[in-house]
């Protein structure tokens, strides 16, 4: 049993050593930064922080999935898999493993996420930091880690039942595009047919926007954009309404 813990922590070790050197994700989360600061020094002068949020939450889960596409099926198209499991090491060890290195990274990359948008906020504002802000930013990091988590599962999820990375790709970033980015828009239009409503005079019906409300439960990207900003959708097409019905 500690045989396997041990081997555990080793491989993850290994994963979060891989993933910090690699470019790949560098670039991901340069480019991801680059955007937030923007977003958060537009913020700073007076924009709404929705709109912080919403890139957050339309974005960063690409991060999740890159880096989980790749987890299993790297290892097997190099056969380093085959001959790690030579080794007194179980496939459930090396499956754990990785999604601790890779758990690990995310959790860096909330921490540095966080860190851009306190820090922006406490250089255009001038205020000084207080315990009230500290703990918000904290809590908003413990969602923003748990929202991401679900995209990491779904990357190696994608890594475990792929051939091949291209095709592991291929099923996160499809996965991602419905969830994040069409899924808003995508539930509006069923609710539409479903209720014989129009797209363009469906604000006061209220049997269409209490089906869209509940159609919208079914994507990750509705309960973090509830828990965080008060919105129920914040995908693009989605309507953004706040959630009380």
């Amino acid at each position: 049993m500690k045989r396997n813990i041990n081997n555990v922590f080793v491989i993850a070790q290994k994963e979060f050593a891989d993933n910090l050197w690699s470019p790949r994700f560098w670039v991901l989360i340069s480019i991801f930064l680059l955007i937030l600061f923007s977003y958060s020094y537009r913020t700073g002068l007076g924009s709404s922080f929705t709109d912080v949020i919403q890139i957050i939450a339309v974005f960063s889960p690409i991060i999740g999935i890159a880096l989980g596409f790749d987890a299993v099926t790297k290892e097997t198209e190099s056969n380093s898999l085959n001959v790690l499991l030579t080794h007194p090491v179980f496939r459930d060890n090396v499956i754990t493993g990785k999604i601790l290195g890779s758990m690990s990274t995310l959790l860096l990359v909330v921490f540095l996420s966080v860190s851009v948008l306190f820090g922006t906020n406490l250089l255009i504002s001038g205020k000084q930091a207080s315990l009230l802000e500290l703990n918000r930013f904290l809590i908003f990091a413990i969602f923003t880690f748990i929202y991401l988590l679900i995209f990491l599962a779904i990357g190696i999820l994608t890594s475990v039942i792929s051939k091949n990375e291209v095709d592991s790709l291929t099923y996160g970033i499809s996965a991602w595009l419905n969830l994040c980015v069409v899924f808003g828009a995508t539930i509006m239009i069923i609710a539409s047919i479903v209720t014989g409503q129009s797209l363009f005079d469906m604000g006061n019906n209220q049997q269409f926007r209490e089906l869209n409300f509940q159609l919208q439960k079914f994507s990750p990207i509705y309960h973090y954009s509830e828990v965080t900003s008060g919105f129920s959708d914040l995908s693009w097409g989605g309507g953004g309404e706040t959630g009380n019905y």
